[in-house]
């Protein structure tokens, strides 16, 4: 608090002791009988009076000047203050709010510890579900596999292309549910891209037949610094949404290269495209889109927020292009490590303070 509000603050004070002034001077001049003190010195005794006022009052500003102090800090460290008790109340009246403050702080932070053990549990749940539901996919893949002579090839194709989305989205349960604990999930490596993006494709090879899309592939091969794990899932979000939203027959194109300062990996369709409008949204968790609805109206719109969130966590950079009736690129984007102090640096030095 500023001079300024804490005379604001107390200008009802400062208003009463003028007022209380006024009366007493107009009592004693206008006392009965002979005057007790003249005009002169009324004068002086006030000005002597608001002088001991007022060094009370900027007395009473220092004085408090700290509790505001604490409190302004609180308010400037932002969520840190969370955990962070208010203290060093001065009077009862500060008292009473810094009670008050910590009470509200205590509730928050076992309200917080509730929804995080909630958490918890969720993310326990989720994984056992996913780890045991893959006992019946691996069950029915091997029971699919038997139906291969028994069944035309266009069913057989059918069989596994829905087993491979059902695979799909549990895995995309499994990644979102471990997103809030990704920091301790992932190990930055040098990595063959090529190798990734060939098992990404083996995991969509029926789809591709399913709807008869040609494929072309790069074929140099880049080491990236990467999570092979948690690419591996943003390269099959990216290729299942190419394959879903492209027609039977068309093409899908990945290819690579290297610039200056990163390597690059770029997936390109010939599917329905993305309008114009949908297109800054399309990282949104939720969103779907106008064609994305009009192709599959179960769509979730977790698919491209995953990958984009991964991507980011990993330092890597998601971008897309579109044209509606055309196709879609995406373009996983893996920038270079750099020294300290080089002009394309990717990590800052440290900056150390001077010692007085």
């Amino acid at each position: 608090m500023n001079v300024r509000k804490y005379l604001q603050d107390h200008l009802p004070h400062m208003l009463f002791w003028v007022a209380g002034l006024l009366v007493a001077d107009l009592l004693l001049w206008l006392s009965p009988g002979q005057r007790l003190l003249s005009w002169p010195t009324l004068v002086y005794l006030d000005i002597l009076l608001t002088v001991f006022f007022l060094i009370f009052m900027v007395g009473v500003y220092f004085y408090r000047a700290q509790w505001y102090r604490s409190i302004q800090q609180r308010m400037d460290a932002g969520p840190d203050a969370l955990n962070w008790p208010l203290k060093g109340a001065q009077n009862e009246a500060q008292q009473y709010l810094e009670d008050y403050v910590n009470k509200i702080l205590e509730l928050h932070r076992q309200a917080t510890d509730q929804l995080l053990q909630q958490q918890e549990d969720q993310q326990a749940f989720i994984t056992r579900w996913v780890h045991d539901i893959k006992v019946p996919l691996a069950g029915l893949q091997l029971t699919s596999d038997q139906l291969q002579d028994q069944v035309d090839e266009q069913t057989y194709t059918d069989i596994t292309t829905q087993l491979e989305r059902v695979n799909h989205y549990v895995a995309e349960v499994l990644y979102y549910s471990r997103l809030s604990s990704f920091a301790n999930d992932y190990l930055l490596r040098d990595h063959a891209l090529r190798e990734i993006v060939s098992t990404a494709l083996r995991s969509q090879m029926n789809s591709f037949f399913g709807k008869h899309l040609q494929l072309s592939m790069f074929d140099q091969d880049y080491q990236v610094l990467t999570d092979d794990k948690w690419l591996l899932f943003i390269v099959n979000q990216i290729l299942a949404n190419s394959v879903q939203y492209t027609p039977a027959g068309g093409k899908i194109t990945i290819t690579a290269g290297q610039t200056k300062n990163a390597t690059w990996l770029r997936i390109a369709d010939t599917g329905v495209g993305i309008d114009p409008a949908d297109l800054p949204r399309i990282f949104q968790k939720g969103f779907t889109g106008q064609n994305g609805r009009a192709v599959n109206a179960q769509a979730t719109g977790l698919g491209l927020y995953l990958a984009h969130t991964m991507a980011q966590r990993l330092g890597h950079e998601l971008t897309v292009t579109s044209t509606p009736g055309k196709g879609t690129a995406v373009t996983i984007t893996f920038p270079f490590l750099s020294y300290y102090g080089s002009d394309t640096a990717t990590v800052q030095a440290p900056q150390l303070k001077k010692e007085p």
